[in-house]
């Protein structure tokens, strides 16, 4: 694809919101007139409201390839596209709102999900969880900043390497300073424009070229067969694809539960529906306007997850590019921040105060959290650069994704709500369901195509079967364990095991650290 913008365009749109961010946060910062604290970086005070609680859940779950993907869908899709799209990502926002309610009463006093699932597990759960959150973590996060590099880089030509590692200083800097209410901030912003250009493109499309011109091109396709109708075979996959494999990417990570520590009690589960409800609207949008509508004036692209941006110049020309780039990076930035606050917290909470300095005081605290925030910034530009020499593609990686961290969504939820969950039915699950759903997924591959490599591995069917082989394995698994031990586990016990990060001020934070697993046999 030619370059629709300078690349100077790219640098300035960089520039203006990372630095914009930046100072709206010191603003903030000197506004309030306290001084930052651990437990205020981490949680964000734990009184964040409703309105503002939806809005970060909105943007935190508009990735980058929320806009490229869901394109793609009803690019090749059609009017199922986009549907699949939507409604196949917005039931696990809707279902957490369960777990985040749970979470609250349970561990109202808890930093991580994981510091909830070391008191209520053992040592070893700990750890593979531990293991699962990173992984989903480092991919998402790396998904986003590829998905910002290469937009930059297609629309305007911008050097692909010096994106990947400029995208991550936009946000890392503003979070450092401003910890996770500069997050929820900045989502907010980015949540009201990603709105307004929606709207712009939408009245633009229907305008412009009309409801009847894209049904008449939609209908002269060889693929006219699935692409008007909603009983659309390929669609379908993906959205079983879809629905099975992002369980994987919103329990497993951590940035959806942080949204829920941070919240008032009377604001989580509320703030989840609303967000889902309204998040639907945006992909729904996206993959419409900009990608069925795009097939069905015969717009040619060599990959289709490149349609959006191409077709958003093709309807407002240089205007159309800018406006798309400038939501894209929008999105990058609202995502990029809630992963790195999320596995900040991760870092410092079960790895540095449980194994590395358990009494850490709150401005120890507060300064190792920073320095991780830069620290792991700046690496996952070089990891997202790994990926995109893999020739690995946004659209492999969605949907793959899945396979590789939803193990752990079963054992997890089961740990919060089940008294019956048990250690080995919860690690056991865990780790096989991965192990299981990575051995069907290269097998039906192998048996598909006669071959394993990134093509046949990425076919609908193997995606479908590896993702929900990790499901059922997991699921039978933990519960049937859970069912065979008749051992019970108290939540009573759990409510004054988390402590403030500042409760003790400058003194030694904690005595002792210690993990769970006090089941009780009945």
């Amino acid at each position: 694809m030619n370059e629709m913008l300078s690349s100077s365009v790219g640098y300035l749109i960089l520039l203006i919101f990372g630095g914009g961010f930046t100072a709206v946060t010191i603003m903030m910062q000197r506004r309030q007139g306290k001084e930052m604290t651990a437990e205020q970086f981490s949680t964000a005070g734990r009184n964040v409201g409703v309105g503002l609680a939806s809005a970060s859940i909105i943007a935190a779950w508009t990735w980058a390839a929320t806009l490229m993907m869901s394109s793609s869908t009803g690019y090749q899709y059609g009017i199922s596209g986009p549907y699949w799209y939507a409604a196949g990502a917005s039931i696990q926002i809707l279902l957490f709102a369960i777990v985040a309610i749970n979470l609250k009463k349970k561990a109202p006093n808890a930093h991580t999900f994981l510091e909830f699932i070391a008191q209520r597990f053992d040592v070893k759960n700990h750890r593979l969880m531990l293991g699962f959150a990173l992984m989903t973590n480092i991919i998402v996060t790396a998904m986003v900043i590829l998905g910002g590099a290469i937009a930059l880089n297609s629309l305007t030509g911008m050097n692909i390497f010096v994106a990947a590692f400029l995208i991550p200083l936009t946000f890392t800097i503003y979070t450092m300073i401003g910890g996770l209410k500069a997050s929820f901030v900045a989502d907010y912003f980015n949540t009201v424009f990603i709105f307004v250009i929606l709207f712009i493109f939408a009245a633009a499309v229907y305008y412009k070229f009309g409801v009847t011109s894209v049904y008449e091109g939609l209908k002269n396709l060889p693929s006219s067969q699935h692409m008007l109708t909603m009983a659309s075979v390929p669609g379908l996959l993906f959205g079983m694809i879809n629905i099975i494999g992002n369980f994987g990417t919103v329990f497993v990570d951590q940035a959806y539960w942080q949204r829920a520590i941070a919240s008032k009690n009377s604001a989580a589960s509320k703030a989840y529906i609303y967000g889902g409800i309204a998040w639907f609207s945006i992909p729904f949008a996206v993959a419409t306007f900009l990608g069925v509508s795009a097939a069905g004036l015969g717009i040619a692209v060599d990959s289709p997850d490149s349609i959006a941006p191409v077709m958003a110049s093709h309807v407002l020309g240089n205007l159309g590019s800018i406006l798309f780039l400038t939501m894209l990076f929008m999105a990058v930035m609202s995502t990029g921040a809630a992963e790195l606050t999320a596995i900040t917290n991760i870092i410092v909470t079960d790895i540095y105060l449980r194994s590395i300095n358990p009494k850490a005081s709150s401005k120890k605290i507060l300064s190792t959290s920073r320095k991780v925030t830069l620290g792991f910034g700046l690496a996952m530009g070089v990891f997202s650069i790994l990926l995109f020499y893999l020739g690995i593609s946004l659209g492999f990686v969605y949907m793959a994704m899945g396979i590789f961290v939803s193990g752990a969504v079963i054992p997890v939820t089961l740990g919060l709500m089940w008294r019956k969950a048990t250690n080995t039915g919860a690690f056991y699950g865990a780790l096989l369901g991965m192990i299981g759903g990575v051995v069907a997924w290269n097998t039906s591959a192998y048996l598909i195509n006669g071959h394993i490599n990134v093509e046949a591995l990425g076919g609908l069917y193997p995606m479908l079967i590896g993702n929900s082989t990790v499901f059922i394995i997991s699921g039978i698994i933990s519960i049937g364990h859970g069912l065979l031990a008749k051992k019970e586990f108290d939540f009573d016990e759990l409510k004054d095991k988390f402590k403030s990060f500042d409760e003790h001020g400058d003194e030694p934070l904690r005595e002792e650290v210690a993990y769970g697993s006090t089941t009780t046999v009945k």
